[in-house]
């Protein structure tokens, strides 16, 4: 009688263990139903950790007459603050920039930088148990960074902006806003509270922004250029266990 109590009750649990793997796996069920509870993640990355593709065509074209190029290729610190809910996400997010150079070119370096903040809303076309490909749309406002800083005498007579001392420098800045669209992977895996994601994307301004020289009084003739550049990051998140 004991052993077929035994067995009874390790059949019942084999079956309530296959049944919870059964919903893991039934993402329809167990993910994606009216029960479901919303969870908050923290996702970070580490410097260069993100990395985007700087397009700026008319800065570039107006930097090549005092025979200077733009540094476009940057790296960042991405942080995100999610809230996933069945086959949605919603992200929060900031990028530290890491300032991206040297890009030497002529009689001088240049350094870039992004910072940006952003908003997202994602949606899992595929998923299972683990596993969650979405794809993401948001706005955000981002401030990008020019440093050019001469390294070597010329001959010539450069002319304003750019330094005629070795050593010198001077900043080009742009803020503007714009939209944000993505695919991610991410992995929410049920048994961990820890994970990892990574996210293609395309950032696209709302309009041409003119750049400014930092410091100094005279803004004439600066070209204006609007956001056209890819990105890429990697990140880790961590959050509640139960998904």
């Amino acid at each position: 009688m004991n052993r077929f109590f035994t067995i009874l009750l390790l059949m019942a649990a084999f079956y309530t263990q296959a049944q919870n793997e059964v919903d893991l796996m039934d993402t329809t069920r167990a993910n994606f139903s009216t029960k479901s509870i919303p969870q908050l993640r923290i996702s970070i990355g580490v410097p260069s950790s993100g990395w985007e593709f700087i397009s700026f065509p008319r800065l570039e074209s107006y930097l090549e007459t005092y025979n200077a190029k733009p540094n476009l290729f940057c790296g960042y610190i991405p942080l995100q603050v999610n809230l996933l809910y069945n086959r949605f996400k919603f992200d929060l997010g900031i990028n530290y920039s890491t300032t991206g150079g040297d890009k030497s070119y002529g009689s001088f370096v240049s350094k870039s930088s992004a910072n940006t903040a952003t908003f997202t809303f994602g949606y899992a076309f595929l998923a299972d148990r683990n596993n969650y490909f979405y794809l993401d749309g948001g706005i955000g406002y981002a401030n990008y960074n020019q440093y050019i800083t001469r390294v070597k005498s010329s001959s010539s007579n450069i002319n304003y902006p750019l330094p005629n001392t070795i050593g010198q420098g001077v900043n080009f800045t742009q803020n503007q806003p714009f939209i944000d669209f993505g695919i991610e992977y991410f992995n929410r895996t049920p048994q961990k509270s820890a994970g990892s994601s990574i996210k293609a994307g395309y950032r696209l301004g709302l309009s041409s922004t003119p750049w400014e020289l930092r410091y100094s009084p005279s803004q004439d003739g600066l070209p204006s250029d609007k956001i056209s550049n890819f990105y890429i990051q990697v990140m880790l998140h961590f959050g509640h266990k139960k998904l």
